[in-house]
């Protein structure tokens, strides 16, 4: 069971979580998996039963930080709601049909978790360090309808493997092969992840859990787990996109690749030393 200290260091965790959904437009999900990597093991989840509730648990938060992201940008006159449409629709279809066939079967074990969600970050993190330092596109340049297609379909089977929100895959592409202004890659994110998350969140707590850890759990939601985390949400994921709105976009990059370094690190931690 989960005490005082432990509902704190949540919230404090999914604070941070929220911002860097803002701010980053990743939808949170680099913070949220290790939170619930070790909370979801500590209450009792193990092997193919945690993947699952940590790939559960994570989207489901992350419906409500990357919506009060979308929103706050909305707000600010950075929205972009035919982008938005074309890249989530592909993208809600292949990440709940991979959904379905992880939970359907027990192949997709902790140990494999860890391996394509460490490969996934690697490439990132190069990719975003070896990328050219200069101010990256200051007007927005026009992208193809199925460009935005092919992006949301991949990130949606990102989004099912990893956890993650398709974030760190999309805006890298919107950036770097569509030639999008990060600030309007990051808006574009923010408003296709909570789409994926709502689909993959509707399933998750229509489904039967192998293993309850909670009397206040649906389907594979752990509720006081996922709580503490959707309330930091609302008062700093807004902070996130203000800050993002006036932060140049090579900082924006460099933040976005530390991040993810940092996860990567504790992944190759877990996997060659525990």
């Amino acid at each position: 069971m989960l005490d005082i200290f432990d509902y704190s260091i949540i919230f404090i965790l999914g604070s941070l979580g929220g911002f860097v959904s803002g701010f980053l437009g990743v939808g949170g999900g680099i913070i949220y998996i290790p939170i619930l990597d070790y909370f979801l093991h500590k209450m009792g989840m193990k092997d193919d039963v945690l993947v699952k509730g940590i790939l559960a648990n994570s989207l489901f938060t992350i419906i409500f930080s990357g919506s009060v992201a979308s929103y706050k940008q909305y707000k600010m006159g950075n929205f972009f709601p035919k982008e938005i449409i074309q890249t989530a629709i592909p993208g809600m279809c292949s990440a709940l049909i991979l959904t379905y066939l992880i939970k359907s079967g027990t192949w997709y074990s902790r140990s494999t978790f860890l391996y394509v969600f460490a490969a996934m970050l690697l490439v990132i993190i190069v990719r975003m360090f070896l990328a050219r330092t200069k101010e990256v596109i200051e007007e927005t340049t026009e992208a193809k309808n199925y460009q935005y297609r092919i992006t949301g379909f991949f990130a949606g089977i990102i989004t099912a493997f990893s956890g993650l929100g398709g974030g760190v895959v999309m805006t890298p592409i919107f950036t770097d092969v569509l030639k999008q202004h990060i600030k309007k890659a990051s808006s574009i994110s923010n408003g296709v992840i909570p789409c994926f998350a709502i689909v993959i969140g509707i399933y998750n707590l229509s489904s039967t859990a192998l293993v309850s850890v909670s009397e206040w759990q649906i389907g594979y939601i752990v509720l006081p787990l996922v709580l503490p985390m959707i309330i930091a949400t609302f008062f700093f994921a807004p902070l996130g996109v203000k800050i993002s709105q006036t932060t140049k976009p090579h900082v924006i990059r460099m933040v976005f690749a530390s991040f993810v370094s940092i996860v990567f690190i504790k992944l190759i931690y877990e996997i060659f030393f525990i």
